[in-house]
Formats: structure tokens, C-alpha cells, sequence
């Protein structure tokens, strides 16, 4: 009765142990996939903030004024990453649904912010 305890405890970890490590790979690329994005994002912004200096006075309070908006947005988006390199196999997926929705957030404002500079 034991080798039959032993049997099936062997023949959970076999089915169990490498789903864990598929789920640790794509965290691991998503995780990767982020980081690249944030700092291309980082690139982006210091170039959008390089061109500030063409603006007029009025468009430069408001422009000033939306890079404040994105700057938290990137903030919020960090945040979040430090979270998901720390998130247990069971956390991540949920903590994954959050960074899409940071970086999602993101995107709109740097959006709306190269709109707004190519207007001006």
C-alpha cells in the first residue's frame, strides 16, 4: 500500500512539475517582452521630450502638462513590472492582466501626445 502511495505521489509531481515550468517560460518571455517595451517606450519619450523645445509658449504648458500625465503612466507601468518579477506562478496571471492595462494606458497617452505635437 506505501509503493502505491509512493507510485501515485511520483506520477503527480511528473504531471505537475513541468506545467510549472511552462508557466515559469512564458512569464519569463512575457516578463522580457515588457522590458523591451518600456524601454523603447523610454527611448520614445526622451525624443518626444527633445522636441519640446520647438513649441510655443501655450502649447508648451500643455504639452508640459501631458508629459506629467505620461510620466505617471510610465510610473504605474514600472510599478506593476517590479510586481510581476516578483509574482508567484499562481499571482501572475492576474498581476499579467494589470500590466497589459498599464502598458495599454500608456500607449493611449503617448498617443494622444503625438497628436497633439504633430497639430502644433
Amino acid at each position: 500500500m506505501r509503493r502505491f502511495g509512493i507510485l501515485i505521489s511520483l506520477l503527480c509531481l511528473t504531471l505537475v512539475v513541468p506545467q510549472m515550468a511552462v508557466g515559469q517560460e512564458q512569464k519569463g518571455e512575457y516578463q522580457k517582452r515588457i522590458e523591451t517595451k518600456l524601454k523603447e517606450f523610454k527611448q520614445n519619450l526622451e525624443k518626444l521630450k527633445g522636441k519640446a523645445g520647438e513649441l510655443k509658449q501655450e502649447a508648451k504648458e500643455e504639452f508640459d502638462q501631458g508629459m506629467k500625465e505620461l510620466q505617471k503612466k510610465e510610473e504605474a507601468a514600472n510599478k506593476k513590472l517590479k510586481e510581476l518579477k516578483s509574482a508567484s506562478t499562481k499571482t501572475w496571471e492576474k498581476i499579467k492582466a494589470d500590466m497589459d492595462k498599464a502598458i495599454e494606458e500608456l500607449e493611449k497617452q503617448y498617443d494622444k501626445m503625438m497628436s497633439r505635437f504633430k497639430k502644433t
